[in-house]
C-alpha cells in the first residue's frame, strides 16, 4: 500500500550528512545545536561551532590517508562521539558503532567482521578497546589535539574536505543487529538512506525544538532520531551523562521533545503513580482526570494546567515523546495523554534505517504508526513488508542472508501483522508465532500486549507455548500472594473472551525481572 496524499510538513529535502551539517552551519550558526553537564557546568556547541569542528576533524583524517576505512567506535554517548560519527562518514569512511555493554569477545568479533581497522573509544572504555587488538586507537580524550591539527592543516590552505563530493548512495554506516536469532549481522546503511528516512518522518509529524538524547549511539535510532532528525529543525539537543542522570537532567535541560525505549517511559509513568500514591491524593488526580475529560469533549484543553506537577518533574517542558525499539502498551500512551504529554509511537527497523512509520499528534494508539512518505508497504501471508528509498544497502559480507531478507525489492521485516487506513499494525514475529498441535497459530506479542493493557498488576510478561498448552510466564509489580491470586483471577476473566485454543491454561510467577538484551528487550528463550 502505498501513502495517502495527507498534508505533509515542509522539510529541507538534504541528499546526504555532509550537506546536512553545511545547512545547519548556514541556517542556524548561532543556534546551540548540543549541550551536556561538565562537572555540573552546563557546556554548549553552536550549529556553526559543530560545522567547524566536523571539518577540522574530517580534515585530519583525510590528511592522514584515510578513504574508505572503517571506523569502529565505543562508549557512552558523548558529544565527542557524535562528532567523530559524523567527522568519520563525511571524510568519506565508514564508521561501526559497538554496543559498549557488549561482552569484550563480542566487540572483538564485531571490530574483525566489519574490517574495521580504527577503534575510536572514550576514556571510560579505554580497556575495552585494547582488549579488542586492534593497532591503532584514538581516544577521544585526545580530540582538542587532533582538532587543533586539523584546523592549522585548513589555515595553510587544506581545503581536501571542502572539495569533498559525498556518494550519497554509498556505504556510510555499519550497524549491527542484536543477534538474537544467531550471529550478529552488519546493516549496510547510506548517507541518502538515513536522510530519507528522516526527511519522510518530519514531513509526518511536527516535534518541538529542544530534545533530550540518552539512547546509546551503537542503535540507529539513537543516532537518526535523536541526532539527525532534531538537527534537521535546528533544535538543541541535550546529551545525558548516564542513565543514573536521567531524572536528574531532564529538569536542567527541559526538554520540549523526548525519544526513549518503552520500559523508560513506563518507569517514568511508574515515579509519578509512585508519588500520587505516596501524597495520597489518587482520588484528587482521579477527579482532575475526570474534569479534563470532560472539558475535552467541550474543546476545552487545560491539561497541563491541571498536571503541572506531573509535568513539571519532568522538567516542565515535555510536549512530545517518540517511542520506538518496542511495543508501548496503550495504557501508558493514554495516562501520559491525560497529563497533556503526546506520546508517538513510531516502527522501523535497522534496516529500514530506524523509522518507516511514525504516529502524528492525531493517531492511533493502537497502531505502530503512519505510513510515512516514500515508504510503500504490504502483507504476504501475513509478514510486513517494506519497500523504501529510505532501506539499507544488505548485510555486510553477507550476500546469502541478504538475498533471504528480499522479495525482488521488497524488503521481509519478519514481523507479522496488517494495514489499515494507511496505519500499520503490528500483532507478532514470524519467529515467535506460536504453532499449536491442533495447527492453529497465535501471536504471543498480541496476547501480552492485551494482559499487559487490561491487568495492571503485571509488571512483565512472556507468553509461550510448552507441551501443547500456552503459558504466561509473569513478573508482577507485587510478589505477594494476593496480588498473585488477583491477576490469576484476571486472566481467568481474560480467557472468556479468547476463542478455546488462545486462552492461557498455566501461569507462571517469577521473583525477578527478565534478563534483557542491551537494548531493554526481553530474551524470549527464558523460561521455556
Amino acid at each position: 500500500m502505498k501513502n495517502k496524499p495527507y498534508s505533509y510538513f515542509d522539510v529541507p529535502e538534504i541528499k546526504d550528512l555532509k550537506e546536512l551539517v553545511d545547512y545547519c552551519g548556514e541556517k542556524f550558526a548561532d543556534k546551540i545545536a548540543f549541550s551536556w553537564l561538565d562537572k555540573k557546568q552546563k557546556k554548549s556547541k553552536t550549529y556553526k561551532e559543530f560545522r567547524e569542528d566536523v571539518e577540522a576533524l574530517a580534515t585530519y583524517f583525510i590528511s592522514e590517508g584515510c578513504n574508505r576505512t572503517h571506523f569502529a567506535m565505543i562508549g557512552e554517548t558523548r558529544y565527542e562521539l557524535i562528532l567523530m560519527y559524523y567527522a568519520v562518514i563525511n571524510s568519506g569512511n565508514i564508521i561501526v558503532p559497538i554496543d559498549k555493554d557488549a561482552a569484550v569477545d563480542d566487540m572483538r568479533y564485531l571490530f574483525e567482521s566489519s574490517d574495521a581497522s580504527v577503534v575510536i573509544h572514550t576514556d571510560a572504555y579505554s580497556e575495552e578497546a585494547e582488549a579488542i587488538g586492534c593497532k591503532k586507537l584514538i581516544n577521544t580524550k585526545k580530540l582538542d589535539e587532533l582538532l587543533e591539527k586539523g584546523r592549522s592543516l585548513i589555515s595553510s590552505g587544506d581545503d581536501s574536505y571542502k572539495k569533498l563530493l559525498i556518494d550519497k548512495d554509498e556505504l556510510a554506516i555499519i550497524v549491527y543487529t542484536s543477534g538474537s536469532t544467531g550471529s550478529p549481522k552488519g546493516v549496510m546503511i547510506s548517507h541518502h538512506a538515513l536522510c530519507v528516512g528522516i526527511y519522510a518522518t518530519l514531513k509526518t509529524v511536527s516535534v518541538p525544538d529542544t530534545h533530550f538524547l540518552m539512547l546509546p549511539l551503537n542503535h540507529i535510532l539513537a543516532f537518526g532520531a535523536g541526532v539527525v532528525l532534531p538537527m534537521f529543525i535546528g533544535a538543541e539537543i541535550f546529551i545525558n551523562s548516564g542513565i543514573k542522570n536521567l531524572l536528574k537532567e531532564i529538569n536542567i535541560a527541559k526538554p520540549s521533545c523526548l525519544l526513549c525505549v518503552p520500559i523508560i517511559l513506563e518507569t517514568f509513568y511508574n515515579i509519578i503513580q509512585g508519588k500520587i500514591k505516596s501524597t495520597g491524593k489518587e482520588k484528587t488526580f482521579a477527579s482532575l482526570i475526570k474534569a479534563s475529560e470532560i472539558l475535552l469533549k467541550f474543546g476545552i484543553d487545560i491539561r497541563r494546567k491541571l498536571f503541572k506537577v506531573v509535568i513539571d518533574n519532568l522538567g516542565g517542558n515535555l510536549q512530545v515523546v517518540m517511542v520506538g525499539g518496542a511495543k508501548i502498551s496503550e495504557k501508558i500512551i493514554s495516562n501520559f495523554r491525560t497529563f497533556g504529554i503526546d506520546v508517538l509511537p513510531g516502527y522501523g527497523l535497522t534496516e529500514v534505517t530506524g523509522v518507516a512509520m511514525m504516529n502524528t499528534k492525531c493517531f492511533m494508539p493502537e497502531s505502530a504508526g503512519l505510513i510515512t512518505p516514500y515508504t510503500e508497504v504490504r502483507t504476504v501471508d501475513g509478514e510486513i513488508q517494506i519497500k523504501s528509498k529510505a532501506l539499507f544497502l544488505g548485510y555486510y559480507k553477507n550476500p546469502e542472508a541478504t538475498e533471504a531478507a528480499f522479495d525482488g525489492e521488497w524488503f521481509k521485516t519478519g514481523d507479522i501483522g496488517e494495514i489499515r487506513d494507511n496505519y500499520l499494525f503490528i500483532t507478532g514475529r514470524i519467529k515467535n508465532l506460536i504453532i499449536l498441535p491442533n495447527g492453529e497459530n497465535v501471536s504471543p506479542e498480541e496476547l501480552e500486549a492485551k494482559l499487559s493493557g487490561e491487568i495492571p498488576q503485571i509488571n512483565e510478561i512472556v507468553v509461550y507455548e510448552k507441551n501443547g498448552v500456552i503459558v504466561a510466564e509473569i513478573f508482577p509489580q507485587s510478589c505477594d500472594e494476593k496480588s498473585k491470586r488477583e491477576i490469576e483471577n484476571n486472566i481467568f476473566v481474560f480467557n472468556k473472551n479468547l476463542p478455546i485454543y488462545k486462552q492461557i491454561r498455566r501461569v507462571v510467577f517469577r521473583d525477578e525481572e527478565f534478563s534483557k538484551t542491551t537494548s531493554k528487550k526481553i530474551k524470549r528463550t527464558q523460561g521455556k
